[in-house]
Formats: C-alpha cells, sequence, structure tokens
C-alpha cells in the first residue's frame, strides 16, 4: 500500500491522470457526482459528514479535483469510499423512463462487482421514490413492473401473480415506509472477502415458494428457493 500512495502523490501520475479526463469514458471528470461517503480517519470524516461532492471539497480547499480526490485518499490510507452517480443521474430523464411502458425495471451484473456496488435495491427503491415520493406511478403499476411483467418477459413460468396454483412467492411491504437502505459492507466471503449488501426498510416479509424467508428482517433459517437456468422456461 507505501508504494500505491506514493503513485497517487506523484506529480507525473497526477498528469496522466489528468490526461485520461480528456478522453471519453463513463467517468470523464464528473466530480460534482462523486460524493464522499465513508471514512476512516477523523481528518477525513468530516467531508463525509458534509456531503459534498469532490467539486465542493476541491473548491472549498481551492484545489484541482484531482488533486483533492488523491489527497483525500492518501490521507485516509485509501479506506475512504466515494460514490459515483455514474449513469441515469438526470431526474427527468429517468422519470420518462420509468414511466415509459417499454421500459423494463431491472439491474444486475450477476455479483461481477460486489466490492464496488450493489443494485439489489432498486426494487424498494422504485416503490419509496417513484411510487410514493413522486408519484410517477401508482403502487398497483409500481407493483406490476417489478413482479408479473419481468415474469412475462423472460418467460418464468407460474411467478409474477398472486393466483391459484402459481408459485407462492410474495413480498409483504408498508406502502407508506417501503425503501431502500444505503448499501453496506458485510465481510463473509471466503478468507474475510468484503462485499456490498442492500437492505431494505418497510418490509415485513419474504415469502418464497411458500415458505418465509425473512420476517421483519430476520433470516428464518430456509432455503426454498431454486437457482434459475436458461433452461428452465
Amino acid at each position: 500500500m507505501e508504494e500505491q500512495l506514493q503513485i497517487y502523490g506523484d506529480p507525473g501520475f497526477r498528469q496522466a491522470f489528468r490526461a485520461e479526463m480528456d478522453r471519453r469514458r463513463i467517468f470523464a471528470g464528473q466530480w460534482g457526482r462523486m460524493t464522499l461517503i465513508d471514512a476512516k480517519s477523523d481528518e477525513v470524516q468530516v467531508h463525509v459528514a458534509s456531503k459534498k461532492t469532490v467539486a465542493q471539497i476541491a473548491r472549498d480547499q481551492g484545489k484541482d479535483p484531482i488533486d483533492a480526490f488523491l489527497d483525500l485518499a492518501i490521507a485516509d490510507k485509501l479506506e475512504l469510499l466515494f460514490d459515483l452517480q455514474a449513469i441515469n443521474f438526470e431526474p427527468e430523464g429517468v422519470k420518462n423512463l420509468v414511466s415509459d411502458p417499454r421500459f423494463l425495471i431491472g439491474l444486475s451484473d450477476g455479483g461481477a462487482h460486489v466490492d464496488m456496488l450493489c443494485d439489489a435495491g432498486y426494487a424498494t427503491y422504485l416503490l419509496g421514490r417513484w411510487v410514493r415520493e413522486r408519484q410517477v406511478l401508482t403502487l398497483e403499476e409500481g407493483v406490476r413492473r417489478l413482479t408479473s411483467v419481468p415474469a412475462d418477459f423472460f418467460g418464468i413460468p407460474k411467478r409474477g401473480r398472486i393466483a391459484p396454483g402459481l408459485v407462492a412467492d410474495l413480498t409483504l411491504f408498508d406502502a407508506d415506509t417501503v425503501d431502500a437502505k444505503d448499501p453496506e459492507y458485510v465481510w463473509d466471503l471466503p478468507g474475510g472477502g468484503k462485499r456490498f449488501v442492500a437492505k431494505a426498510m418497510g418490509i415485513q416479509a419474504t415469502v418464497v415458494s411458500g415458505q418465509v424467508l425473512y420476517q421483519d428482517g430476520e433470516y428464518q433459517g430456509g432455503l426454498p428457493g431454486q437457482v434459475l437456468r436458461s433452461y428452465d422456461a
């Protein structure tokens, strides 16, 4: 780590970093969309509490954003955590997508980046933000877009609806409080590896194949589900 810290402090590295920002990338210096959300040292923790973006911190310190970004990383010995709004960050644009019936709601990278992001909370986020708060969708339409629509689209039989003869996959939630919590780290991978998890609020119970899997946020010990293969449908 010491060698990495030295590299980040090297003016030559920082110059090369700036040159890369001139090339078209998903991230090309949009420091106003990057926020510091966790840090270990008291020196850096004050910026977490302020909820300021890297661009704002850089202005406060009279620095170039790249220098501010790397100086923060060095000060916290690379323990800090940033949040970047990389895509879908314009509320009106997202509103247009969410309200379009042709738009399939969902997101997954299959766990390829578990130590960097977790978007598993998209369903409760939709119900909290776009249904309850912004009222872009009715509650009924929000639930339909999360259940029967993807089940029909992917050809998953006996799921997505509550009806006799179908598999009892159910979520019991409070429409007034349901939402996604901020992602958090857990260290439960082999060898003590870390990963992000996205917990929910306002969920009373999760039922899979008729068996209660979670009750008031507590795992009940069962494994009633199954791995979905491409040839199962």
